[in-house]
């Protein structure tokens, strides 16, 4: 991979070369292409392994696909690298299933879901740096709720903002996410019931009380499937009419609990 660094830019392909704008850089990065024809590595005896590699890549992609669904209050606040971190690990719980030959094996979230808990969003900035006293979780699977209780707010102790907003506010989100299969794409699109809620914005210097945010999904939701509770800390600044907007990429989210 390299970086253009001269007046001449481009995007696109050009020969062999393409040109693209790298997200959260804002730099264009070339890439030549490389590799076997596409026609050779799907019919080719000795690419079986790299199809079996690929379609079993699609489950993780797909668990994956569920996940930011399952979270998508929360994703806006993440940095630029956290999907491909999530893929990762999707892999990883993939590994343990040993009931399904290679090329067919799923991702089980519903037999690992303590991989996922406390999985951050962000890498650089987590939302721990962010709030640094615990915060207090309640779940109840029969019930499908949650309870997320913010400890009381003091600037500068238990709260360190970056100056990156002039205000803020939690935002808190209980999603269901299924188990990932080779096969069957469209049951495998999972996230597909989120409940959100959002504190009162705040100035960063104000002191504010403890919190507690409840969340409810209705419905029969399966064994199979998984409860994501997540929270964030979102920056928020006022635009020229005075309503406060929300800055991206800018706040700290984490997927608390799995249950």
């Amino acid at each position: 991979m390299a970086t253009l660094e001269t007046p001449f830019e481009f995007t696109g392909k050009i020969g062999n070369l393409t040109a693209y704008k790298m997200k959260g850089t804002g730099k264009t990065v070339i890439r030549k292409a490389a590799g076997h024809s596409r026609k050779r590595l799907k019919t080719a005896p000795e690419f079986i392994r790299t199809r079996e590699n690929n379609s079993e890549f699609k489950a993780c992609t797909r668990l994956t696909a569920g996940i930011r669904k399952a979270i998508f209050p929360l994703v806006h606040m993440g940095d630029t690298q956290f999907t491909g971190a999530l893929n990762r690990l999707s892999k990883q719980i993939q590994l343990l299933d040993t009931e399904h030959e290679r090329g067919q094996r799923t991702v089980q979230l519903s037999r690992h879901r303590h991989m996922l808990r406390g999985f951050s969003i962000n890498l650089p900035q987590p939302f721990d740096g962010f709030l640094r006293h615990p915060l207090h979780i309640h779940t109840n699977r029969d019930e499908s709720a949650a309870v997320i209780t913010i400890p009381a707010i003091i600037p500068g102790v238990n709260l360190i903002l970056p100056p990156k907003g002039a205000f803020y506010r939690f935002v808190a989100c209980l999603g269901v996410v299924r188990d990932a299969a080779v096969s069957d794409a469209a049951r495998n699109l999972a996230g597909f019931m989120t409940q959100t809620h959002a504190t009162p914005w705040e100035h960063p210097a104000s002191p504010a009380p403890e919190i507690s945010i409840p969340l409810q999904i209705s419905g029969s939701i399966p064994d199979s499937d998984s409860f994501l509770l997540g929270i964030g800390v979102e920056m928020g600044q006022p635009d020229r009419f005075g309503e406060i907007l929300p800055v991206k990429y800018s706040g700290a989210a984490k997927v608390v609990e799995v249950f």
